[in-house]
This record gives structure tokens, C-alpha cells and sequence, in this order.
């Protein structure tokens, strides 16, 4: 709790030192959330043509993009650049300050940045998410607001687990964030559309190896109600809180290793 209060004060010390870049600073929001208008843009003209894609209609799969974008973006306001910075250290050497001081590596590294440049992409996603449950005549129940909340909360520590596993490479070998590139960039745009359209291994791939499937494909088949053959049991779409919270146990410990790798190789 100490913690929280700590960022809390730090955040809107943050936000005054960039607001001084004036104009720099609001184009940080407007570039990063340009490249999701195209998306959508992408996704519109696509399935003008083609109507569905093995059973998901425009606005089912924008929802898959949104839920994928939304989450990522949670994620990445307190991991993305975080990571970046601590690869950066440990290449220059400067990675030692955050372990002499008497805070936990793992906290400090959080609460010292903060990345604003993801707050254009949650406010597009939210709207986009309305927009969404309109067309699809989504209405959820005040209980089921709950539930949606910890979906969400589950593919959060989703995307965050990839974020930090990958930027904890750093650690072992000289430029991970190419890993986190094809990780992050890579892999999961595969979740954009369906994973159903793809291969059966991809889908295990998708589902138990990099499950970025929970982040949106295997919720939407409870906010759809939609039900098919593609799903490897019926209980999955319920999962994605444990897998969440199981991916970011392995993050912690994968953090942690590094850690221990770097203290014992005395750089």
C-alpha cells in the first residue's frame, strides 16, 4: 500500500515534467493511436468484403482486436517502457542502483515510469468497446460487470507476463528486446482475428504454449455467447483469471532468476 501511495503522487509529477515537451507530448497520443485507425480502418475493409470470417461477423472480430488492444495497453502503461529501461541498464551497467536500494527490484522497477503513450490506445479501445457491444446488442447485467472486470483483470496479467518474461531476457543474452519484438509484435497479432481460422497447431500454440488466446478470443466466446467446435473443452473461456494470475507467477519467477543470473555473474 506504501507503494501505491508512492506512484500516486509520482504519476502527476510525471505527467508535469512531459507536459513542458508541449506539443511533443500529445503527439505521443495521437501517433500511437493513428496506428489503430488504420487497423480498424483494415478490419472494416476486410470484412466488407468477405462478410464473415468462419463465423465471426465486423464487429465481433473488432472486438477481438479491441480486447487485445485494451489489455495490451493496461499492461504496457506499467511494464512496456519499464522493461526497455531495465535492458538499457543492464547494457550500461547502471542496472545495480535499482538493487541498493531498500525497496523490492521488482516494485522500483514499476513505479519508476510510467507509460503515457498507451493512455490513447485504452481511450480508443474503451470507446471502441461501446461502439462494439452496441452494434453486437451486448447487454450485461450489473453482476455480470463483475465478471467482466476480472476477465479482464486475467488478460492484463496476460499481456504483462509476456512483457516481462521477454524484456527479463535481458539477462541472459545481449539484445532480448528482439525476443520481445516477435513476441509482443509478432505472436500476438495473431490474436487480431480468431484463432479458430488457424491451423490446429497454431491454436495449441495459441491456447497452451502462448496462450494469447485468453486475452480475447476465449472471453469473447462467453461476452458472444457464442458456442463451436474449435474450443479444445467448454470450460476455457472461463480460465483466463487463472491463467493470468499462473503467467504472472512464472513472470515474477522468471524476473527473478535474472536477477540472481546477473548478481552471480557480477556485472
Amino acid at each position: 500500500m506504501r507503494y501505491l501511495k508512492l506512484y500516486a503522487r509520482f504519476i502527476p509529477i510525471y505527467f508535469k515534467s512531459k507536459t513542458e515537451h508541449g506539443f511533443g507530448f500529445y503527439m505521443d497520443f495521437i501517433g500511437f493511436a493513428l496506428t489503430h485507425v488504420v487497423s480498424y480502418t483494415v478490419i472494416w475493409a476486410l470484412m466488407s468484403r468477405f462478410q464473415t470470417i468462419n463465423g465471426w461477423n465486423m464487429y465481433e472480430v473488432m472486438l477481438l482486436y479491441t480486447l487485445n488492444m485494451l489489455t495490451y495497453a493496461v499492461a504496457a502503461v506499467f511494464f512496456f517502457f519499464q522493461m526497455n529501461d531495465v535492458e538499457d541498464d543492464v547494457h550500461k551497467g547502471s542496472f545495480d542502483s535499482l538493487l541498493v536500494k531498500p525497496i523490492n527490484p521488482f516494485i522500483h522497477m514499476i513505479i519508476r515510469s510510467f507509460g503515457h503513450f498507451f493512455l490513447g490506445d485504452i481511450a480508443i479501445a474503451v470507446i471502441m468497446l461501446g461502439v462494439c457491444f452496441s452494434r453486437l446488442d451486448i447487454h450485461l447485467h450489473w453482476s455480470s460487470y463483475l465478471s467482466f472486470a476480472v476477465m479482464l483483470l486475467g488478460a492484463v496479467l496476460v499481456q504483462a507476463s509476456f512483457i516481462i518474461i521477454t524484456g527479463s531476457m535481458c539477462f541472459w543474452i545481449v539484445r532480448a528486446r528482439s525476443v520481445k519484438n516477435i513476441v509482443i509484435f509478432g505472436i500476438r497479432g495473431f490474436v487480431d482475428y480468431p484463432i479458430s481460422i488457424y491451423s490446429k497447431v497454431l491454436r495449441i500454440i495459441l491456447t497452451f504454449i502462448i496462450p494469447y488466446g485468453f486475452v480475447n478470443f476465449y472471453p469473447s466466446h462467453l461476452i458472444l455467447n457464442k458456442e463451436g467446435g474449435s474450443l479444445f473443452a467448454s470450460w476455457l473461456p472461463y480460465t483466463t483469471p487463472i491463467i493470468g494470475l499462473l503467467l504472472f507467477f512464472i513472470a515474477y519467477r522468471v524476473w527473478n532468476a535474472g536477477l540472481n543470473q546477473y548478481q552471480g555473474t557480477g556485472s
